[in-house]
């Protein structure tokens, strides 16, 4: 038998997630700078932690996940980088590499508004079918041929995702590159989620009123 997690423990995971993600880093670079530790030192500790992360969650569950992998390279060629140039915005190089890929997502999701189907259709496709099964995938996937409002409505959607994603780059790219180098890592951590908030608010209006879900 199959076992769900209900919701109230689903969203305790997320908000667990989200704090390892972008505010562990946070107060331990900001922990360090108010004790007095240098900020190339205070980047660096800090940028360990979403490695420590990423081999927590392969050592739970044995997954390989192409993304950390990803991020993995990148923290370790900034924190090279960084290391030999002993300059410590270089090691901000990771978050705006990190956001570039986003950007490429962002990108595809634009293309995808006017070329073919939009991507949402795609990415979210797996979270029908754990909703309502193959029989209701197919169903809803159908509205695609059926239902001009439903074509339009998916559309709005992925291109409202689409801003968001290109937003976060250059928000990014201006931290990484132009702030001050204390100012640049909490911007760098809050921007996703604070792009991500309303967008995600604006999904689930919009997603309803215009009956886009399965």
């Amino acid at each position: 038998m199959t076992m769900t997690m209900n919701p109230v423990r689903r969203r305790s995971t997320l908000l667990v997630q989200m704090f390892v993600d972008f505010g562990l880093p946070l107060l331990v670079y900001y922990g360090l700078r108010a004790a007095g530790v240098g900020q190339w030192w205070s980047l660096l500790l800090s940028g360990v932690v979403p490695v420590v992360t990423i081999v927590v969650r392969f050592a739970r569950t044995r997954q390989v996940d192409y993304v950390a992998l990803f991020i993995l390279s990148v923290v370790a060629l900034s924190l090279g980088i960084s290391a030999m140039t002993g300059d410590p915005r270089t090691m901000l190089v990771r978050d705006a590499w990190g956001g570039l890929l986003a950007g490429l997502i962002a990108v595809w999701l634009l293309a995808s508004v006017w070329v073919g189907r939009p991507a949402t259709i795609y990415l979210i496709r797996s979270f029908v079918l754990a909703k309502v099964g193959p029989e209701g995938l197919r169903a809803w996937e159908a509205k695609w041929d059926d239902d001009r409002d439903f074509r339009h409505g998916l559309r709005v959607v992925t291109f409202v995702w689409g801003c968001a994603g290109l937003l976060n780059v250059v928000v990014t790219l201006v931290a990484a590159y132009l702030l001050p180098l204390d100012l640049a890592p909490a911007v760098l951590n809050v921007s996703w989620p604070v792009i991500v908030a309303p967008t995600f608010v604006f999904h689930l209006y919009y997603t309803k009123k215009w009956d886009l879900r399965a």
